[in-house]
């Protein structure tokens, strides 16, 4: 059953541009509420209206008016404190997000699994037995390989290339072109930079790149963000 509107929680930039355009192939999409975060994730505006406006709006989550949600952007951070501000403001847990997973994907395992609201662009390929979880986003020409795991709100660019039983943790972007070696474990809100070659595992909370990658630094985009008791999504 195809829905005709869409709740996108993000910026109005290229992450919008890019699940607008493929929720409206893929799942006759043609209407959009676009929320943005702007530094705090209690700093909540429309960016297609007033903050009045959108505030005025608001009884569409709290009377649990049932649309699909997306995230219209592709920093995990970002993901991370939309999600959880939105489902302790207005109950919005993982059931609501869609997933977007294009037709010209070339492969996703059937033994694979996911934990829902994902988003896979053209030409992704997913093989066998992985666990993919919540919010993962896994753009054009990426490859993730088989018995690989990945968290939720992970975030794979552009050229990507995933060997086997590779584990990412919760919150970890993987920059265009990186290359990740078999049974290799990125640590969890990790930044690896485009083109780097990860040969050996990397920690939690750090930007890390080089060939062979190697720890730079801490990873500040995560700084100020109050981290939630793990618990399983819902």
């Amino acid at each position: 059953m195809k829905e005709d509107k869409m709740i996108l929680l993000g910026h109005s930039d290229g992450g919008v541009a890019v699940v607008m355009d493929l929720a409206s192939e893929l799942l006759g999409i043609n209407q959009y509420d676009i929320v943005k975060n702007v530094d705090r994730p209690d700093c909540v505006i429309s960016s297609r209206y007033s903050a009045s406006h959108f505030f005025e709006k608001e009884y569409m989550f709290s009377q649990n008016l049932i649309l699909p949600v997306q995230f219209g952007v592709h920093h995990s951070n970002v993901k991370y404190l939309l999600y959880h501000f939105f489902r302790k403001t207005h109950g919005i847990g993982n059931t609501r997000y869609a997933d977007i997973i294009h037709s010209s994907t070339t492969y996703f395992g059937p033994s694979s699994v996911h934990a829902g609201g994902i988003l896979i662009e053209p030409m992704a390929l997913v093989s066998s037995m992985c666990q993919i979880g919540f919010g993962v986003t896994i753009k054009r020409s990426a490859s993730v390989g088989h018995h690989a795991v990945l968290g939720d709100f992970v975030n794979i660019n552009p050229g990507a290339v995933l060997s086997g039983f590779v584990n990412i943790g919760m919150g970890t972007e993987i920059g265009t072109g990186v290359t990740i070696s078999n049974n290799v474990s990125v640590g969890k809100r990790c930044l690896i930079g485009a083109g780097s070659v990860v040969t050996r595992d990397i920690p939690d909370g750090v930007i890390a790149y080089g060939n062979p990658c190697k720890v730079i630094r801490e990873n500040e985009r995560w700084n100020g963000v109050v981290l939630e008791p793990d618990f399983s999504l819902g």
